[in-house]
């Protein structure tokens, strides 16, 4: 599933192979300070923003593409949302069949044995 900002951007006609990558907008105090590729850096340097003293109600980060922009956290959001993408690692999608077979490849089946009645 895309993120809820990309949603939010599709749904303002935004279309990755027409209007290209997402930026973040680091906007404090409704201005524009930074423009990152990155969603975790955009929220590293909003949550150093908000350890440097600014208010978290001040701070946001905006995604945008195409002319188009949406909010992405604000607030004391921010804080959450930064502190759990900065201290979990990055998600990876890995592919693999559906269903798996019951032995790997070149891996050998265990001998069967009959039970002996005594």
């Amino acid at each position: 599933m895309p993120p809820l900002w990309i949603e939010q951007l599709e749904r303002l006609g935004y279309g990755a192979s027409t209007d290209g990558p997402v930026q973040f907008d680091i906007v404090i105090d409704g201005r524009p300070r930074q423009r990152l590729d990155d969603i975790r850096e955009a929220l590293f340097e909003a949550l150093a923003s908000v350890a440097a003293g600014r208010h978290p109600d001040r701070v946001r980060v905006d995604a945008s593409a195409g002319g188009r922009t949406v909010e992405v956290v604000h607030g004391h959001q921010l804080i959450g949302m930064a502190i759990g993408a900065l201290e979990d690692p990055p998600l990876r999608v890995i592919d693999g069949p559906s269903v798996l077979p019951a032995y790997a490849h070149g891996e050998k089946r265990p001998k069967r044995t009959r039970a002996h009645k005594r």
